[in-house]
C-alpha cells in the first residue's frame, strides 16, 4: 500500500510561529511603560479583519508591495498575501497590530489617527527569516527594503530558526522638522546617505547635526525605556516560539554599540573587521584631544562615505573604512544573538 508522505500544510504556506503571537502579549511585552503612559489605557477596539491593499486606514498606515503584485485583472495597489489588522483605540492614541504569515508589526500612535493627527511613537516588529535570499521574502518585507539578494540577505545558518527584530521609539512632538520647520534637514538626519550626491549640502547639514544631540536616523528623540526593555522582551517572545536566533540590521554606529551592549555579535567577520577599524579610528580622534559624544561617533562613521574626502573636516578622516549599511542598498550590517544551545554550537563552527 502506498504510504503518503507527511504534509505540513502550515509550513508549505509559510505560516510561521512568530505570526501567532497574540495582540495581548505584544501589548504587555513590547509596548514599554513610557509608551503606555503616553497612549493611556485601551478604551475601545475594532473587530480584527483582513486587508489586502497597500493603503491602510490613514496616511502613514501603508504597507509594501516590493514585487509589484497585480490582482483582480492586473490592478495595482494590492499585496500578495492578505494581512490581519487589529486596531485598538487608546485614551490618547491608537495601538495597531498587522500580521501576515511570517511577521507581526506593532505600531503605536499618539493623537487621533482617524482625524489625521496621529504621530508614530513606537514601531516594533519580528519577522521570520526563512525566505531571505529569495523573492518570496519581498512579499512580506519588514520594511520597504528588499531581501532577495542571495548573498547580502542570506540566512545565518540553514539549520537554525531565526527572526529579525526591528524597533523604533519616538517621543511625540520631538521631530527635527517640528523644531526647525525644515523638512530637508529632517530628511538629512533621517538618512544622511541620501545627500552624498550633494556634498556641499551634506556638509552644511552635517555641521548643524554635529552640534546637536541627534544621531543619524534620530529624526525624533528616543523614548527612554525602549532601548533598555525592547531587546529582552523580543528575545523572550522569540525563544518561547522555538526560535534559535534573533537578528538585527543595525543602521549606524550607536545602534551597533547598543546591540553589542546586549550581547549581540557581528554575523560576518569582514564586517566585524570594518567595525574594529572604525573603533580604532574613533579612539585616535579622542586620543588627539577631541572628545566625541556617542551621536558624534556615528556622524564620524557616516562622513567617511563623503567624496571628495577633502571635504571631511580636519581630524575626522579615518583613512579607509566605509560604513557597511547605507539604508539604500540591500547591504546590511547584521548582528545576532543565539537563544539556544543548538545555535551557540552551530555558530561557533
Amino acid at each position: 500500500m502506498f504510504k503518503f508522505p507527511h504534509l505540513d500544510v502550515a509550513e508549505l504556506l509559510g505560516f510561521t510561529p512568530i505570526c501567532q503571537v497574540s495582540d495581548e502579549e505584544i501589548w504587555h511585552s513590547l509596548v514599554t511603560p513610557i509608551t503606555k503612559g503616553l497612549l493611556g489605557p485601551i478604551v475601545g477596539w475594532s473587530q480584527p479583519h483582513l486587508r489586502e491593499t497597500i493603503d491602510g486606514l490613514f496616511q502613514g498606515d501603508e504597507v509594501s508591495n516590493l514585487n509589484d503584485h497585480r490582482l483582480y485583472g492586473g490592478q495595482k495597489g494590492f499585496v500578495r498575501f492578505p494581512y490581519a489588522y487589529s486596531f485598538y483605540k487608546t485614551q490618547n492614541g491608537a495601538f495597531i497590530v498587522k500580521r501576515d504569515g511570517v511577521k507581526f508589526e506593532a505600531l503605536c500612535y499618539y493623537g487621533d489617527v482617524e482625524k489625521g493627527k496621529g504621530e508614530l511613537i513606537l514601531k516594533a516588529a519580528l519577522r521570520d527569516r526563512r525566505y531571505d535570499g529569495t523573492r518570496r521574502a519581498n512579499d512580506s518585507a519588514l520594511l520597504s527594503y528588499a531581501y532577495d539578494d542571495p548573498e547580502l540577505s542570506k540566512r545565518l545558518h540553514p539549520d537554525l530558526k531565526s527572526v529579525e527584530l526591528s524597533i523604533y521609539g519616538y517621543m511625540p512632538g520631538s521631530r527635527v522638522v517640528d523644531v526647525t520647520g525644515e523638512p530637508e534637514f529632517d530628511a538629512f538626519v533621517t538618512n544622511p546617505f541620501t545627500f552624498l550626491d550633494r556634498p556641499e549640502l551634506f556638509m552644511q547639514y552635517f555641521k548643524r547635526a554635529w552640534n546637536s544631540k541627534r544621531a543619524p536616523l534620530q529624526s525624533s528623540a528616543p523614548v527612554a525605556d525602549v532601548s533598555r526593555l525592547a531587546l529582552p522582551a523580543a528575545e523572550r517572545i522569540a525563544k518561547a516560539r522555538g526560535y534559535d536566533v534573533v537578528e538585527m540590521a543595525v543602521s549606524h554606529f550607536h545602534v551597533a554599540k547598543w546591540a553589542q551592549s546586549h550581547s549581540y555579535v557581528y554575523s560576518y567577520a569582514v564586517q566585524a573587521q570594518t567595525i574594529a577599524q572604525f573603533e580604532e579610528g574613533l579612539a585616535k580622534i579622542r586620543a588627539n584631544g577631541q572628545p566625541l559624544t556617542r551621536s558624534q561617533q556615528s556622524w564620524v562613521c557616516v562622513i567617511q562615505s563623503l567624496r571628495p574626502t577633502e571635504l571631511i573636516p580636519d581630524g575626522l578622516y579615518l583613512d579607509g573604512p566605509i560604513w557597511p549599511q547605507d539604508n539604500l542598498s540591500q547591504a546590511c550590517l547584521w548582528v545576532h544573538k543565539p537563544l539556544t544551545d543548538k545555535a551557540r554550537e552551530l555558530l561557533k563552527r
